[in-house]
């Protein structure tokens, strides 16, 4: 009898015992992702894109829809000045669009900074199981690559080129950069992706999703990373917000929990509000993603960096970017300093270090 309940013990103290390793990430393998993925010719002809440009008149910018094409290059090059403007090239994510509120603002400090826009529409064409979208982002990204390639002929110089692309869209970016380099043999001058989506990417050979072969500045914005997004460095510049997995947020004194989805959008909102202020989303240099999670980054010397439009890409590298939890997000030069509870101390205003008596 004790024998036995030894034997018992014994075994429940293995089970007990069992390493399951770390968080592997929202699904990291999906179906198909290794296989050819093509469109039709009618879905080829449905493609398009919504060009903008800024003007001095009331309404600050004019539009017109073109074709994704080779063919429709010739509508966008009629209505943008390629040779003397820098033109961003915007590629939204899963089951968004070129008319949602977010895109646009977005755009807009874009045109204020006198850029051609280009929006890629995904909306009719991402409608789908997610694990299907993942697949039809190569096709898509070659397509626009296509594209841009014919805009270079047309006048449009490659360091005047810039992507960005949002989760799904980061994907799409890199693949368009990638065979704009392989048809015009030079690189964008910058890639960038907000939260690049990690389910069916994260597990992909670096080379076949995006990573910082793409062009000549590539960076990267993390913001949910075992969760929509990918926890991997994929750039020459990588920030961690406040350690890259949940995004803090309160209205007044009560916390607002923001999980996988919320942390996941707020990379477009700190992306937005980090070009109208590009001098205030500081961040600090990490040794590894690791220590990117905990805020862990204060111990050397202090190596600061600017998400946005000042990035400093001589300073290659992960990066802790910590910030509020209410707009405006960004904390200055606070950011140089470490915070107790690091990423979390914004709890210290609702669960207080002294006794609480309620």
């Amino acid at each position: 009898m004790v024998f036995t309940f030894l034997v018992l013990l014994c075994a429940c103290g293995c089970v007990f015992a069992i390493d399951t390793g770390f968080p592997a990430g929202y699904m990291g393998d999906c179906p198909g992702m290794y296989n050819d993925t093509q469109f039709s010719d009618s879905t080829k002809r449905s493609l398009s894109v919504v060009v903008m440009w800024p003007t001095n008149g009331f309404i600050r910018s004019q539009e017109r829809k073109c074709q994704l094409s080779v063919r429709g290059a010739a509508c966008v090059a009629r209505h943008l000045n390629l040779n003397k403007r820098k033109t961003q090239v915007m590629i939204t994510g899963y089951l968004d669009a070129t008319f949602s509120p977010v895109v646009r603002s977005v755009a807009a400090p874009y045109l204020e900074m006198g850029r051609n826009i280009i929006l890629v529409e995904v909306f009719p064409l991402l409608i789908r199981p997610y694990p299907m979208a993942a697949r039809i982002t190569r096709p898509l990204g070659e397509i626009l690559g296509e594209f841009l390639a014919e805009l270079s002929r047309r006048g449009l110089p490659p360091n005047r080129l810039e992507l960005s692309g949002g989760s799904l869209g980061a994907h799409i970016a890199y693949y368009a950069a990638a065979k704009y380099r392989e048809l015009t043999g030079q690189k964008p001058a910058r890639l960038s992706g907000l939260d690049p989506a990690g389910p069916c990417f994260r597990n992909l050979p670096p080379s076949q999703r995006f990573n910082p072969e793409g062009a000549e500045k590539v960076d990267v914005l993390h913001t949910n990373i075992d969760g929509f997004g990918i926890a991997d460095p994929i750039g020459h510049v990588d920030f961690y917000a406040n350690g890259g997995e949940y995004q803090p947020s309160m209205f007044g004194d009560f916390i607002m929990p923001c999980f996988l989805l919320c942390s996941h959008i707020r990379s477009a909102f700190y992306w937005l509000l980090a070009y109208e202020n590009p001098d205030k989303f500081i961040a600090v240099r990490c040794e590894s993603v690791a220590k990117a999670r905990h805020g862990d980054c204060y111990n050397d010397t202090v190596v600061p960096n600017f998400l946005g439009p000042k990035t400093n890409f001589t300073n290659k590298g992960i990066y802790y970017l910590p910030t509020k939890e209410q707009l405006p997000y960004y904390i200055g030069e606070e950011g140089l300093k470490k915070r107790k509870y690091n990423h979390n101390g914004y709890l210290l205003r609702v669960s207080p270090d002294n006794d609480v008596i309620v």
